[in-house]
């Protein structure tokens, strides 16, 4: 009985959050802005981020300042509507097992790039502090190692240690980064359906697996795309590059990798509702198409979930949405571009 309250209580604060998100209305406003300091005053006054700007000088924020307060109110929101968790269900700290795992896949591209030898907290990784006490390995640690065998004994006999194990570096030192990021990515979807078979039954089960299913899908259509794309690699290696799991967009995918040429794989994706026919594609079509899709199923599932853990998905799903849309607009702002393009790249 006590779950059951707790999880409806959780729906039920999603969807009133989400009723005071940022609106279409806002975003106008916010491009209309001549400065950062403008879309921060406007930000602090006029939208929930009020919440984390509420102290703010905007005519002395900078750019970075910004943009790291305004992604704190994405866990101050999470951390809310996860107190409701009285029987405290693991299905809803996703969102901190996921960050965990980005935190280690950002710095396994900074070793992989010129950070080998040197402290990563002496360059430029730096760990996300708001993620202090919720990982399950010493977030501070991260920072003061130099390598990707240092980074191996740091994670010693966990799984992430375990993972990491099976992918040494070349003769050269070179990291097989696409295979970590894969093999790491594959563990945290495999852990996430597994809790989900152990918490949940009948349909609420089916339903939240089958939205971790979509996003598995979204990672491969765009890894497919991309490889395909910027990389022209043969369809073996995309395969091998892919997600071990399967999709209900299965054909789809198998159309990417084995088209002859990119004419037929944007027809593919046109015919799949992804693109316009004769669109002009810019560098990260792919990723704003999948995140366009990701927008329009959470917008349905706050509307009409049942179950509540997709409901709690759904409105995290919309916070990040949102908040990409803002760092988007503030970042035009600072460049001084036209209104018309900065309407472009939003997701509503």
């Amino acid at each position: 009985m006590l779950r059951s309250f707790s999880n409806k209580a959780i729906a039920t604060k999603a969807r009133a959050m989400y009723g005071a998100r940022v609106t279409q209305a806002d975003y106008e406003e916010l491009m209309k802005k001549r400065t950062v300091g403008d879309a921060a005053a406007y930000l602090r006054d006029n939208t929930h981020y009020r919440e984390v700007l509420g102290q703010i000088d905007p005519a002395a924020i900078h750019r970075g300042q910004l943009e790291n307060m305004l992604r704190s109110l994405r866990y101050v929101q999470y951390q809310r509507l996860i107190a409701y968790d009285f029987g405290q269900q693991q299905l809803y700290y996703y969102i901190y097992r996921w960050d965990e795992l980005q935190q280690l896949t950002a710095l396994l591209r900074y070793l992989s790039g010129r950070g080998q030898g040197q402290a990563a907290g002496q360059y430029d990784f730096h760990y996300d502090q708001r993620l202090a006490g919720h990982t399950s390995y010493d977030l501070t640690g991260l920072v003061q190692v130099k390598s990707y065998q240092e980074l191996v004994a740091f994670l010693g006999d966990s799984p992430y240690g375990k993972i990491l194990r099976r992918f040494p570096p070349d003769p050269s030192g070179q990291i097989d980064l696409m295979g970590c990021e894969r093999a790491l990515s594959a563990y945290y979807y495999n852990c996430q359906l597994s809790i989900v078979n152990k918490e949940l039954k009948g349909e609420a089960r089916a339903d939240l697996k089958e939205r971790f299913y979509q996003r598995i899908d979204e990672e491969n259509l765009t890894q497919a795309y991309r490889l395909k794309r910027f990389f022209h690699s043969d369809p073996q290696y995309i395969r091998q590059s892919l997600l071990p799991f399967p999709t209900r967009s299965g054909k789809l995918l198998d159309t990417i990798v084995d088209a002859g040429d990119l004419q037929q794989v944007h027809a593919a994706l046109a015919k799949a509702g992804l693109m316009d026919e004769g669109a002009e594609l810019e560098g990260d079509f792919i990723e704003r198409a999948m995140l366009r899709r990701r927008a329009k199923a959470s917008k349905r599932d706050l509307r009409g979930a049942s179950c509540p853990p997709v409901v709690l998905r759904a409105y995290m799903t919309q916070m990040s949405i949102e908040l990409e849309n803002i760092i988007n607009i503030i970042e035009s702002v600072r460049y001084g571009l036209p209104v018309d393009e900065m309407r472009r790249m939003l997701v509503l």
